[in-house]
């Protein structure tokens, strides 16, 4: 036994390699791969894959449909079950051409996969919740403290206040933005440059220009930039110090605890889940209910969205998303749909019995344009 799992160890790593190196997909992606191949030697006890079959395949689906989530009754989501068979079709598929494993039939790797309907459930765009632009405000208002260089003003608290505008003014990923330096901000242009030269960590390590945008809220902007300006020259803050540095933690009493002095210092915070914390704990004290940074994102968008862009428009967003397909943004991430509450009002407000038929009619752009078609069509025909 202790061989066979060292043996599928070994190739493991190397499929892992393969990902990484051959498909350039970040540490995350791997990790999901991963917790799928742990889930099918949880299922298989740990046997060879070699053993892989059409039948095997058939037990997983089953045996994964039933499973519980982490410290819960509940069983775990459709969605959650496409993503971890699609992870393990990548795996066989990769394995299937691998010296001492070509006997695993490719049909088998097949039955690794939802019915129609199944997977119609797992892909649908969902009804994403995102905070107001009222909430935001709350928050970025609600965190207290004077302007930044007064006397007893916190540091950390003015921090916090420009993270959470930022966020909202470019809609950047967290883990983008807590690994942002400050030459990333170019302040003559207002443009924010995600570049993974910097060693900001992007989706797929693309480079993202990213413009910042007061929309609807004009004092977000002033809140970043009056902390970046306090950075540079109340801090001297250098070009590669981090442009949200991690708080200053001194010891306490004999160094038997630690403190946070309310001051920052520059060094980049470990991880995401410091940022994540922050924005939970400032939502709390607002007194808002909890949204994951992501969804201030998608509350951007979802404004965005509303306005009547041009196609050229809706590209420069899209890229300024990381993006590369403009349908991503307003399309398959949700944003393009009429929300709930809207779909139902104008339903409602439809004149089925037509009573308001006689009544003006507005003409939407594509008639407008259809029309004055029409008309220079007969105007040069008339003269």
């Amino acid at each position: 036994m202790a061989s066979i799992i060292y043996k599928n160890e070994v190739i493991k790593r190397r499929f892992f390699g393969y990902v990484r190196n051959s498909k350039g997909f970040s540490e995350k992606t791997i990790e999901c791969y991963e917790n799928a191949i742990w889930l099918w030697e949880d299922f298989s006890h740990k046997t060879d894959y070699i053993g892989f079959n059409k039948t095997a395949a058939e037990g997983f689906k089953g045996w994964l449909k039933t499973k519980k989530k982490a410290n819960s009754q509940r069983e775990i989501s459709v969605s959650y079950c496409y993503d971890m068979l699609r992870y393990l079709r990548v795996f066989f598929g990769w394995l299937s051409k691998q010296k001492g494993y070509k006997k695993i039939d490719q049909t088998a790797i097949d039955y690794l996969n939802l019915s129609k309907a199944e997977v119609k459930i797992a892909t649908q765009p969902r009804n994403i919740e995102v905070p107001s632009l009222e909430d935001i405000k709350a928050v970025i208002e609600g965190i207290q403290g004077d302007s930044v260089g007064l006397q007893g003003s916190s540091e950390v608290e003015q921090r916090d206040r420009a993270l959470i505008s930022l966020i909202f003014l470019t809609g950047a990923r967290i883990s983008a933005v807590r690994t942002l330096p400050m030459k990333s901000f170019d302040r003559d242009k207002l443009t924010i440059d995600q570049n993974p030269a910097f060693g900001v960590k992007t989706k797929f390590s693309k480079r993202i220009i990213t413009p910042l945008i007061p929309y609807l809220y004009k004092e977000s902007l002033d809140y970043f930039l009056e902390w970046f300006d306090y950075l540079e020259d109340k801090k001297k803050f250098k070009p590669d110090d981090p442009l949200f540095p991690a708080t200053k933690i001194e010891n306490g009493v004999e160094n038997l605890s630690y403190y946070n002095t309310g001051q920052v210092e520059p060094t980049f915070w470990e991880s995401s889940s410091s940022p994540r914390k922050i924005i939970e704990k400032r939502f709390k004290e607002a007194g808002i209910k909890h949204y994951k940074p992501h969804s201030i994102r998608h509350s951007l968008i979802k404004r965005l969205s509303k306005l009547s862009l041009t196609e050229e428009q809706k590209k420069a967003i899209s890229q300024s998303l990381g993006h590369e397909d403009v349908r991503t943004t307003f399309g398959s991430y949700g944003y393009g749909k009429i929300d709930e509450e809207k779909q139902i009002e104008i339903i409602k407000n439809i004149d089925f019995e037509g009573k308001n038929q006689g009544a003006k009619q507005s003409m939407s752009q594509e008639d407008i344009e259809r029309l004055a078609k029409e008309l220079a069509k007969k105007l040069k025909t008339d003269s």
